[in-house]
């Protein structure tokens, strides 16, 4: 083999190494790329799933916050009735013991 030809296949050895380490570069870069778009959904995904699941909690917890909110209403309200029921008829007999404790003031 001539000097010539040496070099020849030299320069086209180097060519062809250098188009395989340009291709890996560009497939390690797309590979990368689609690495860090398929992190992004996952975590975004996983982001809307807590927002959702949050949501969900406060809206049960608020549900059950409000049937005991109206619990307690209805038995103050049952308890105000029940007053006030028993204090009617004794309304008058109030205004003789005040009126009573005027005068002998």
């Amino acid at each position: 083999m001539s000097m010539e030809s040496v070099l020849r296949s030299i320069k086209s050895a180097q060519s062809e190494a250098d188009a395989l380490l340009a291709s890996a570069q560009e497939e390690a870069s797309k590979a990368i790329g689609d690495a860090r778009r398929a992190a992004s959904e996952i975590v975004s995904e996983a982001t809307e799933g807590a927002s959702s699941e949050a949501r969900s909690t406060i809206d049960a917890a608020r549900a059950e916050a409000e049937a005991e909110a109206d619990k307690v209403r209805a038995e103050g309200a049952k308890a105000a009735e029940a007053l006030s029921t028993a204090a009617s008829g004794r309304t008058d007999a109030a205004v003789d013991v005040l009126l009573n404790a005027i005068h002998e003031a």
